[in-house]
């Protein structure tokens, strides 16, 4: 890789193909427009914009949509030294259609992507165990060999300075049955230090409806924080001290892809700019980092596609500033 960064993303980088027309179905949408896209991509752009140097580490296809991806990332300023090229697997694409409110429906190409190939290999351990933070995408479990690489990871830095982020990102069809998916999750969770996730996921993972009662169990799990996203209603955030609920912002909503990459963002920002221990930041201080990554997601949600509409510092700063 390029530097040490401060942040280093692990996991898919894909071609967003988001339907031209807002209310169509995929089958009846008249044309698609390309943007990078691909959680962990999302989270490392976020986080270059909000000014923290941030790597990314995957595999994508030797092929026209890996290169754009590549390019795409290099002239953000990701450190993208850790990607990989792979010959034999073709780049992971995914079509997207928008209703009316701007909410989401995805359908997958590639049964096989290059991402799903990540080896232990690929990654440059002297230089990751530089990294403040390692965040982990859930893709990494659908498939081996991503599966047993990134569990060999995440075991690496079990113990140390090093902290492991994971967003479950959970879209059940890309699943063979909701038992494996809950079960992998719920494994990287234990080795989490990190965790955010929306309010259905929080759900499906721990059984309760409560949010509140559901980030205590994701909590006893192994975390030392977690943060349940809720839409335009915030989020709520616990760790073993202090919990609490964050009001969101209203936005003129044009597409929801990539608020809660960017929500993330947000919040490894706050933590890090802190440059105190998770059990030691105070209540006033949590909710001071989570009203920043609210405001992180909810730029998102004023632009179409993910990588285009996260914001640099300065507007999330002006932004803040007028609320």
């Amino acid at each position: 890789m390029d530097n040490n960064p401060d942040v280093t993303c692990i996991g898919e980088i894909l071609v967003d193909f988001v339907s031209t027309k807002k209310g169509a179905s995929l089958s009846n949408s008249p044309a698609f427009m390309k943007f990078p896209g691909g959680a962990p991509a999302n989270l490392a752009v976020g986080l270059v914009r909000l000014g923290v140097p941030t790597a990314f580490i995957g595999r994508v296809g030797d092929d026209s949509f890996g290169r754009y991806l590549c390019d795409e990332l290099r002239k953000i300023g990701v450190m993208s030294g850790g990607i990989v090229y792979d010959k034999q697997h073709k780049t992971r694409l995914a079509f997207v259609s928008l209703t009316p409110s701007g909410e989401r429906f995805f359908e997958f190409w590639e049964s096989q992507p290059a991402d799903s190939q990540l080896r232990f290999s690929d990654v440059d351990l002297p230089t990751l165990h530089q990294s403040k933070i390692i965040h982990v995408s859930s893709f990494l479990l659908l498939k081996e060999p991503a599966r047993s690489s990134l569990i060999q990871i995440i075991s690496e830095f079990q113990e140390g300075d090093c902290l492991i982020s994971f967003d479950p990102n959970i879209r059940l069809d890309l699943w063979k049955t909701e038992s494996k998916a809950k079960q992998l999750m719920m494994k990287v969770v234990r080795f989490t230090h990190i965790l955010r996730l929306n309010d259905q996921e929080a759900s499906f993972l721990t059984g309760l409806d409560n949010i509140e009662d559901a980030a205590h169990r994701l909590l006893k799990s192994g975390p030392r924080i977690v943060v349940i996203t809720k839409g335009a209603n915030g989020c709520y955030f616990r760790t073993e001290n202090v919990n609490g609920h964050v009001d969101g912002f209203s936005v003129d909503v044009v597409d929801t892809t990539g608020c809660g990459d960017g929500f993330l963002a947000g919040l490894l920002q706050g933590l890090l700019q802190s440059d105190l221990k998770i059990e030691e930041l105070t209540n006033e201080e949590l909710h001071e980092i989570c009203r920043l990554a609210n405001a992180v997601g909810a730029l998102v949600a004023t632009k179409s596609g993910a990588i285009t509409a996260l914001p640099e510092k300065i507007v999330v700063e002006e932004f803040l500033k007028n609320r």
